[in-house]
Parts: structure tokens; C-alpha cells; sequence
């Protein structure tokens, strides 16, 4: 049975998820625009990267050490690293299908990315947000407080990027909120199941676990860096001085909380 308390971070995790996503999906033809959403993306782009590499990485290294503590070779960065190169491989392979597109007469179409494309990048975020849920659940007291802050902190963002990408693909709007919703739930359904089963802890769930935050850690890197190639944000907004300070301050905020949270985020 949850608390009073994670029941008010259910709640608003999931509307966080939501919030963030309204907007691109809202104002669908804004987005498809060449302009977009710039300022936010830029903010974005930097919440990911200091997720990437301040939070998510040097987590699954810490549960890595915990559960294979023989084992030196670095398995989550090369885990993070496999995450950024399929996504790199599929991001080049969408843009053949387009420059085979643009020879042809253009439609409606032409300009969108693959329901995969959403759908996968969906798929590897939703994982890491579940187990943060989950560790939000067995957690108490300040841990959880500092471990909710974080949630929150990339939630709503994550959900503003993803939602983003599925208005930029095929997917019907039906479909893009269907999948929003679903992402939205995936921290909730780790938080409840954290708290009904504080006691069931099965010997697979560490590394499991340390798997997914290296896949979210190589996601992340990727989305705020080379996601869209040369509309990535990193490279086509951050350009303006305004965006580039923007960006760097979703990192310093992030950075910032990482700090506050110390030791709470080794999961």
C-alpha cells in the first residue's frame, strides 16, 4: 500500500511526463517547422547530456562494482556505447531512406522519420525511468526526496524531447499520445512496485538494472548530441549565443542536483 507521500510523487511524476509532452504535440506544425522549439531542445540537449554522464553512467558503474565486483572491465560504458552507435546506425539508415525519398516526387511524407525511430528511443528511456521508479518505491526519507528531485528534474524534459520526435515521425497523433501515456506510466509502475515489494530483491535485478542505466546513459549522449545529425540541437540551435547558454545551464542545473544528491543516486 503506498504512503500519502509516494502517492503525491506518482502523481506528479506522471504529470510532469505529460506536461512536458503537451506542447509538441499540441502545436504539431510548429514543430515540423524548421525552427521548432529551439530554446527548449537547447535546454534539453543539456539536461541529457549531464543525465548521460553525471547521473546514469556513474550509476550503473557503482551497481556494476556492487554486483560484480571481480569483474574490472568497464561493461556499462561499453554497454552506453553500443546504445549510441545502434541509434547512430539507425539515425544514418533513416537518412538514406530520405535522400531516396527527395529524388522521388515529394508528398506529405516525405519529410518523417520512422515510427521506429520514436518507438526505440521510447523503449530505452521508458526502461531506466522504470527502475528509478522502483528505487523512488524501496527508498525512504531524504533518499527519496533527492532521488524524486531527479525525476522530476528530466521527466518533464524527456518528455517535451520524445514527444518531439513522434510528431517529426508517422505516427498518428492517436498513436503519439498513446505512447506519451505510456511513457508518462513507466516511473509510476516501478514506484508501486518498489513499494509493494521492498523485500523481494532476486539476485538478477542489480545487473539488470545497471544494464538499462547504461542503455538510458548511451540514449541519453546520444539525444542531446547527434540526434537528427546535422539538426541536432548541439549543432543547429546552440549556434545562437542565447541557445548555447541555455543548454549549458540544463547541464549546470542537472550537475547541480547531482551534487546535492551525492551518494542518494547510487542506486
Amino acid at each position: 500500500m503506498l504512503t500519502i507521500t509516494q502517492t503525491f510523487y506518482l502523481v506528479t511524476i506522471f504529470v510532469s511526463a505529460v506536461a512536458g509532452g503537451f506542447l509538441p504535440l499540441a502545436k504539431p506544425n510548429a514543430v515540423k517547422s524548421s525552427n521548432g522549439f529551439p530554446r527548449g531542445e537547447a535546454f534539453a540537449a543539456g539536461v541529457f547530456l549531464a543525465l548521460s554522464l553525471l547521473m546514469m553512467l556513474p550509476s550503473a558503474f557503482s551497481v556494476f562494482r556492487q554486483a560484480l565486483p571481480d569483474v574490472e572491465y568497464p561493461v556499462s560504458s561499453i554497454i552506453a556505447v553500443s546504445a549510441f552507435l545502434i541509434l547512430l546506425a539507425i539515425e544514418h539508415q533513416t537518412g538514406q531512406v530520405v535522400q531516396e525519398r527527395d529524388a522521388k516526387p515529394a508528398s506529405p511524407e516525405s519529410d518523417l522519420a520512422p515510427a521506429i525511430i520514436p518507438l526505440l528511443l521510447t523503449g530505452m528511456i521508458a526502461a531506466p525511468s522504470f527502475f528509478l521508479g522502483i528505487a523512488l518505491g524501496v527508498s525512504d526519507g531524504t533518499q527519496a526526496e533527492l532521488i524524486f528531485i531527479a525525476i522530476i528534474l528530466h521527466k518533464g524534459t524527456a518528455g517535451f524531447a520524445l514527444a518531439m520526435n513522434m510528431v517529426r515521425s508517422t505516427l498518428t497523433p492517436r498513436q503519439a499520445a498513446f505512447l506519451l501515456l505510456a511513457f508518462a506510466s513507466m516511473t509510476p509502475a516501478g514506484l508501486v512496485l518498489g513499494g509493494v515489494a521492498k523485500d523481494l530483491q532476486p539476485d538478477w535485478l542489480p545487473i539488470f538494472k545497471a544494464c538499462v542505466l547504461s542503455l538510458g546513459a548511451g540514449t541519453f549522449l546520444y539525444m542531446g548530441t547527434l540526434h537528427e545529425l546535422k539538426h541536432a540541437p548541439m549543432i543547429q540551435y546552440c549556434k545562437n549565443p542565447h541557445c548555447f547558454l541555455i543548454m549549458v545551464s540544463g547541464f549546470t542545473v542537472t550537475a547541480l542536483v547531482r551534487w546535492i544528491m551525492g551518494e542518494a543516486h547510487h542506486m
